[in-house]
């Protein structure tokens, strides 16, 4: 088993990019955006924040106070190296967010492919501590891995693939399943992800306090991807990827 810290400390240098270059910079990420709306003026808490990948776009859509989360030193290092040349008045912080404790209320709150690092009760804990963090009214949109997508594709091969022989989709809950996932240039990225059910997220989601019903969309490749880079995206036209929530307080 790898440990997460280490993984994206090791490929932080990889992980850096200003344009989309992952397969979810394309399948997931600009969904996150759409689904946060007009940002202008809002306190945003990015756990997970990685080299700032999502912080820099919504500081351009006109965010106001930002704070951006990460275990890795690295990936915090490397965003902190990029806003000092963007200057875009974003803070960022290294540390675990199971122990991390605000401070101030925020009106959003976005976790990018964070909890698919987390065991489920380590996800509850963080849902609840996201709800006391968000301000009433304040939103929490995050992205996962689908569910069936560490079961999809075994084979390791390009565009992505986790070590799942002999797991099961209710049986392996909590075990953490390795796996790469190809940038658009071939360049292989290291992944983890810590199995949950649709039932563990909306049963953590109710836990920490959230009792409203979410909105939540499954997301795949779309015909434009396809058109656009037929090599890269067709095989995925139509396969379950990762799945998008939002949630307010």
């Amino acid at each position: 088993m790898f440990d997460t810290e280490k993984v994206y400390d090791d490929n932080a240098k990889k992980w850096l990019r200003l344009v989309p270059s992952s397969l979810s910079d394309f399948t997931a990420r600009p969904f996150v955006f759409e689904a946060c709306g007009d940002v202008t003026g809002k306190a945003v808490l990015d756990i997970g924040c990685g080299e700032g990948y999502c912080a820099r776009e919504l500081k351009r859509r006109g965010a106001g106070d930002y704070l951006g989360i990460d275990l890795s030193s690295q990936m915090i290092d490397a965003a902190k190296i990029q806003e000092q040349q963007d200057q875009y008045g974003i803070d960022y912080q290294a540390g675990h967010v199971t122990e991390f404790v605000p401070t101030r209320h925020y009106d959003l709150c976005i976790a990018v492919f964070l909890f698919n690092y987390l065991r489920v009760e380590e996800m509850q804990q963080v849902f609840a501590m996201v709800y006391d963090a968000l301000a009433p009214g304040g939103e929490f949109i995050f992205s996962v891995p689908h569910p069936l997508f560490p079961f999809m594709q075994k084979q390791k091969a390009a565009p992505f693939y986790f070590d799942a022989i002999d797991k099961n989709y209710f049986t392996s809950v909590n075990e953490q399943l390795e796996g790469e996932i190809w940038k658009q240039n071939g360049e292989p990225l290291h992944v983890q992800c810590v199995h949950k059910t649709f039932t563990d997220y909306f049963d953590s989601l109710s836990s920490a306090g959230f009792n409203t019903m979410p909105v939540v969309k499954e997301l795949t490749v779309t015909p434009a991807l396809v058109e656009q880079d037929e090599p890269f995206f067709g095989p995925l036209l139509h396969q379950p990827l990762h799945v998008l929530f939002k949630l307010s307080k």
